[in-house]
């Protein structure tokens, strides 16, 4: 039998521990974040900057390509200059979505990592015009009563004066960045466009979210 030289043997061996680091892989992936969005486009004109939450998980083909089922709950602070245009002392609004995504990991640079991420599915905004009043109650809350308003099994609330539910298609689009943590933990950074259309108008919002993949 002839002697694997050693150049070749050399190869065979870096080639062997690539695909050993690259070809084991978690066979599924979870994510959970919050953070801050941005409304743009027409949505900005009626809406300040709101939290988010987001929670994910779904199954991973190879190293590479992914799939993850997301929630996600964003407020949509209504502006001051809007409720005075509507005449009511209040209001607010906020968006949920359910979605299905692909994940698109970029090459890693040591603890550094990278992705891209795209769907679509269900979107829903709901928006409520509140106004303070007077509830009736069979117990006075504690508070109230402490704070000496709560009269005649009365104590104070915001009441919802109107309210609308819509509901819609829209995807998603962005990417994020990755930086491992021990026990396959990974802190990400992530900003995605999200964009519904409903019967009304559109929401167009960009969350900048941080969290936990793994």
């Amino acid at each position: 039998m002839k002697a694997i030289p050693v150049s070749v043997l050399t190869v065979l061996l870096v080639c062997g521990a690539y695909g050993q680091e690259y070809g084991q892989y978690s066979h599924y992936n979870f994510n959970v974040g919050g953070g801050i969005g941005f409304p743009v486009s027409d949505t900005g004109n009626f809406v300040n900057n709101g939290a988010n939450f987001v929670v994910g998980g779904g199954p991973n083909v190879n190293h590479v390509l992914g799939f993850s089922g997301e929630f996600m709950w964003h407020d949509l602070p209504i502006k001051n200059s809007v409720i005075r245009q509507l005449a009511v002392p209040g209001a607010n609004a906020r968006q949920y979505s359910v979605t299905g995504n692909v994940i698109l990991r970029l090459p890693t640079h040591g603890e550094f990592g990278g992705y891209l991420i795209g769907g679509g599915g269900w979107y829903r905004r709901n928006e409520q015009a509140i106004a303070p009043g007077l509830v009736p109650g069979t117990v006075c809350p504690p508070f109230w009563v402490w704070w000496g308003v709560c009269t005649t099994r009365l104590f104070p609330a915001n009441v919802v004066i109107g309210s609308n539910t819509s509901d819609a298609f829209g995807g998603n689009v962005g990417g994020g960045l990755t930086f491992r943590l021990p026990e396959n933990f990974k802190f990400y950074a992530e900003v995605r466009y999200h964009h519904a259309t409903y019967g009304r108008g559109s929401i167009d919002i960009l969350p900048l979210t941080f969290g936990l993949r793994w």
